[in-house]
């Protein structure tokens, strides 16, 4: 348990300053912009978000379920890397003939031909940022891991700076700006790691491409269908309320994703963890356990964010004051994802990663269903309910299709706990009422140490023993 935790923390360094370096990015493009400004950057965090979930086209998930049965790691590398840079090439041409209407779409302006392009440009880069930072995350090189991640979003805020300080106080000048640092910040990390692609030959391995294939492109396809969630919020809010809206909600999202950082930390520490405890046929007790553990961990960060939400506001500019009523249904998003992968094991151990389709179509409709329902009525908090309530089911469908896979363990907990949590977000969304929404929190506070009292108990063994078990 202490190498484990310790692991963690490694790993968890990468994402608490990753996360520190995007909040600090926050304050000062909402600063110099305004809501519809940033509402147009919100643009291009969209288009990023969809090329970033498409260009692996599921190799890296087929990478790291091959990686502890793979001989030579860097002819895995290699093999899993060929595809997906092959789709990269063919995206920018495809990118730099239809850079104006897409420019139009994005920024209702065609003439931003140059920021489209190098986005498709960058995606290049990303699939070796994946990559390498996959590598050293499935070998446990916590250390590594955590100081190249930091290091690839510094490099990003320095180019914003920098770009801002030069250039004109506009959106494009920040899309320049991120575009440039992200794309130096990747170099970096291809010239630290340049003997990952040295030395080892790896002629093409057909039948093994097709292994990765198969296993790779159904979950592309759910990751597609995945993307969609944090996607169509942008372009219904688009479609039915304009950019100042948008630029709340993004604002919003950029907040509440300072729970990214329990997210990322874990998920880092735990996907190899867990194809190792699979491997060494360790009993469903150690995957329950930590399922629990990470449900009262979530829970907690969610109430306190709550109960410090004027505090989180603080960070943006006067104008972005409304998202304090929106930011907390949009943590479900981290929150969801982090205990859903917990619970989601059954899918990646049965190889039926197709089953991620059913899942995410599933969550997309309830999704899609919702903002037809709430954003022309309510504008950016009903893009966020709906956004909150899509991946309440991601979750839902995801844990329920892993345990008909698996030998699995009970969740009720889990689905009592997020509807607790649920209806606190409403309330804050809609009542408003801060003193009693105050009281609210402390209550459930409460009854989370009740509920989870055998959980509290190992917690506190472990603080006697100072870790050492």
């Amino acid at each position: 348990m202490k190498t484990l935790l310790i692991r963690f923390s490694q790993f968890s360094l990468g994402a608490i300053g990753s996360a520190l370096l995007n909040l600090i990015l926050l304050p000062v493009t909402t600063y110099f912009l305004t809501p519809a400004e940033y509402g147009k950057i919100s643009m291009f965090f969209l288009a990023q978000t969809l090329l970033t979930y498409m260009i692996y086209l599921g190799f890296d998930q087929a990478f790291t379920r091959e990686f502890h049965e793979y001989p030579v790691k860097q002819v895995l590398l290699k093999q899993a890397m060929r595809i997906p840079l092959i789709g990269s090439i063919l995206l920018i041409i495809i990118v730099g003939l239809s850079a104006r209407p897409i420019s139009f779409l994005l920024f209702a302006d065609s003439s931003y031909t140059l920021a489209v392009e190098l986005l498709a440009f960058s995606s290049l880069f990303l699939i070796f940022e994946r990559f390498i930072l996959l590598f050293l995350r499935m070998q446990n090189q916590a250390g590594r891991f955590s100081v190249y991640s930091i290091a690839t979003k510094l490099m990003i805020l320095i180019g914003t700076l920098l770009a801002l300080f030069i250039g004109e106080k506009t959106f494009i000048t920040v899309v320049y700006g991120m575009l440039f640092g992200q794309i130096a910040g990747d170099i970096l990390l291809i010239v630290m790691h340049i003997k990952l692609f040295r030395g080892v030959k790896a002629a093409w391995n057909f039948v093994f491409i097709r292994k990765l294939a198969k296993f790779g492109f159904p979950v592309a396809v759910g990751t597609f269908l995945y993307s969609l969630l944090i996607i169509l919020d942008k372009v219904f809010l688009r479609m039915f309320s304009g950019f100042h809206e948008l630029g709340i909600y993004t604002a919003a999202f950029k907040v509440a994703s300072a729970l990214m950082i329990l997210q990322v930390s874990f998920a880092n520490f735990w996907i190899p963890t867990a194809y190792e405890w699979f491997q060494e046929k360790k009993p469903i007790s150690y995957y329950e356990k930590v399922s629990h553990f990470v449900m009262l961990t979530i829970s907690i960060a969610f109430l306190g964010l709550l109960f410090f939400k004027k505090w989180f506001i603080w960070i943006l500019s006067p104008a972005f004051l409304d998202a304090q009523y929106i930011f907390p249904l949009l943590t479900f998003y981290p929150l969801m994802m982090t205990v859903s992968e917990t619970t989601n094991l059954g899918i990646a151990f049965s190889k039926r990663s197709w089953l991620n389709i059913y899942v995410s179509l599933i969550a997309v409709f309830v999704t899609v269903a919702c903002h037809f329902l709430l954003i022309p009525t309510y504008g950016a908090l009903g893009a966020a309910i709906a956004t909150g309530t899509g991946y309440i089911f991601f979750f839902l469908t995801r844990t329920y299709f892993s345990m008909r896979n698996w030998e699995g363990f009970s969740v009720k907990r889990h689905v009592f706990t997020t509807l607790v949590l649920y209806a606190l977000a409403l309330n804050s969304a809609f009542f408003r009422e801060i003193w009693l929404e105050k009281i609210f929190i402390l209550i459930v506070l409460v009854w989370l140490f009740f509920l989870y009292r055998n959980e509290w108990r190992i917690i506190l063994k472990l603080a006697r023993k100072g870790l050492k078990i």
